[in-house]
């Protein structure tokens, strides 16, 4: 299934402070940023990465990666919802994951993940279905294996919503849904402080809707959770049309009063912008 698109309405205000680590005009320009491939381009990619992959139904997304977009399917729900599956029981996922884990490396123009090693395994899940579906009485078997991975780290740092989600069935893995990033720049001193942010979040008002609910809660800066790393967080710039990579500062907000613990609120260390509010606690449901 695909990813869940989730709304929000929150009134912040963006402060801006001099960018110091571009004094330099040699120098790496801060955010680093990813273009929109044009349509053409990114078709035919996708078809080296369909030929590649012939049990894959996942697609490429805009900026040539895996993982969704409508780009590719505009106007259906998704690229795998006529997907045959495999009716063969699977009852070994030790070697399944291993079969997971390659298909990301072996994939890694697409996927952004080069070594095994740096994939932590975060949960795996069996997925049942019928094997001889003629048969109503027949008990449902496991015929896929789901495996999602953590969150990419670059210099220690974690990036941002960058778990990758694997499926695998007897023929191989048939979904990706996920991608890694490049190094990006980051920069060596922040410009605003947690605390600062903070302060500016003091008094704003959340709004969140979900499954027809309204979760309503106005911030004070007494209940917020400061962070004490940075994050990296691929952001999607309305102004440019790019996909930015910046550093932010994630900020916790805690709530008893939605079935989600709350909301993260993350702050670019440069100008302090907003970059997300979400959900404290997520799944990785496709």
């Amino acid at each position: 299934m695909a990813k869940k698109h989730l709304f929000i309405t929150i009134f912040l205000i963006s402060f801006y402070a001099c960018d110091v680590f571009n004094i330099d005009e040699d120098a790496p320009v801060y955010p680093s940023q990813l273009s929109k491939l044009e349509l053409g381009e990114l078709i035919a990619l996708n078809e080296k990465f369909q030929s590649q992959n012939n049990n894959i139904c996942s697609t490429l997304n805009e900026y040539g990666l895996t993982g969704y977009s409508t780009v590719l399917f505009d106007g259906e729900a998704g690229p795998c919802l006529d997907r045959e599956p495999v009716q063969i029981e699977l009852a070994e996922p030790d070697t399944l994951l291993s079969i997971a884990s390659e298909a990301l490396i072996s994939n890694s123009e697409f996927t952004g993940v080069s070594a095994v090693e740096d994939l932590v395994l975060l949960e795996m899940e069996p997925l049942r279905g019928c094997i001889s579906c003629d048969d109503q009485s027949s008990e449902g078997k496991i015929i896929e294996w789901k495996f999602v991975f953590e969150n990419q780290k670059i210099n220690g740092l974690e990036v941002y919503d960058s778990s990758i989600t694997v499926f695998v069935d007897a023929n191989g893995v048939n979904r990706i849904w996920g991608n890694w990033f490049e190094q990006p720049i980051i920069p060596l001193r922040a410009s605003f402080l947690p605390e600062e942010i903070a302060d500016n979040l003091e008094g704003q008002t959340l709004k969140w809707n979900e499954n027809g609910e309204e979760y309503q809660q106005t911030i004070t800066a007494d209940q917020l959770k400061l962070p004490e790393e940075k994050i990296i967080i691929p952001f999607e710039n309305e102004e440019n049309n790019k996909l930015e990579l910046r550093v932010g500062w994630k900020i916790e907000v805690p709530s008893e009063n939605t079935p989600f613990g709350g909301w993260v609120i993350i702050g670019d260390i440069i100008n302090g912008r907003i970059l997300e509010v979400d959900k404290l606690m997520k799944s990785n449901d496709f």
